[in-house]
């Protein structure tokens, strides 16, 4: 059994098939907040192709490992306070230590999906960046160059509230956009196909209130 981040060396080219022997869809059950997505907490199983001119990579079994921090958060209820996640998976509500659950996981986990398919990892930033104290900063401005749009943003700053530090610090990052430093949203990215593009902009909407489920994104025509 391998990590994703393992097995990913290079980006899968369209056309590659994946496939799996299970009878059902894996996806995390509902009540569950993991709290960390991201590709080393997420094992498989699978084998390659026998031969050089077959495409298809059979995933045999998909396991999420790490789940010491996982809690239930049952529906329409948020968990608030700690800061969970990697810096370059965890979602934009998790910096600001403010409500998240379920969707707070569908936002890594299209990160993952990126990663997966196109080899990117599109909220990493420079090693002195990240170790900053103040890293939230250059995570957080990328945050909102892809995921943000003017709704998105006052929605964003409605969820964590104005007593929030974080409220001020994402005006603040809002700001540095314009003309000349324009923002790089999903639907601009040439490294994902059509589909997969929508997926992830509606996986990954600022606020998480906005976002697709789980359920709902394994409907997506991408999916099938």
């Amino acid at each position: 059994m391998s990590t994703l981040t393992k097995s990913r060396q290079v980006p899968l080219t369209q056309g590659t098939s994946v496939k799996s022997d299970l009878e059902q869809p894996y996806r995390i059950e509902e009540l569950l907040n993991h709290g960390d997505i991201k590709p080393n907490n997420i094992l498989i199983d699978y084998t390659e192709p026998a031969v050089e001119d077959q495409e298809t990579t059979l995933i045999k079994k998909v396991q999420i490992s790490d789940l010491e921090d996982t809690v239930i958060v049952p529906p329409g209820k948020w968990l608030r306070g700690p800061l969970c996640g990697n810096a370059i998976w965890r979602s934009a509500e998790s910096w600001a230590r403010s409500r998240l659950n379920q969707a707070s996981d569908v936002f890594s986990f299209a990160l993952v999906m990126v990663y997966v398919m196109a080899n990117e990892m599109v909220l990493r930033v420079p090693d002195e960046q990240l170790n900053a104290e103040d890293s939230w900063r250059h995570v957080l401005r990328l945050h909102l160059s892809y995921f943000a749009d003017i709704e998105g943003v006052e929605r964003f700053l409605e969820h964590i509230g104005e007593q929030n530090p974080f409220f001020e610090r994402i005006l603040e990052l809002i700001n540095t956009f314009g003309p000349e430093n324009p923002r790089q949203p999903v639907k601009h990215w040439d490294f994902l196909e059509p589909e997969l593009k929508d997926l992830v902009a509606k996986m990954t909407y600022l606020d998480p209130r906005g976002r697709i489920t789980s359920k709902e994104a394994l409907e997506h025509p991408w999916f099938r």
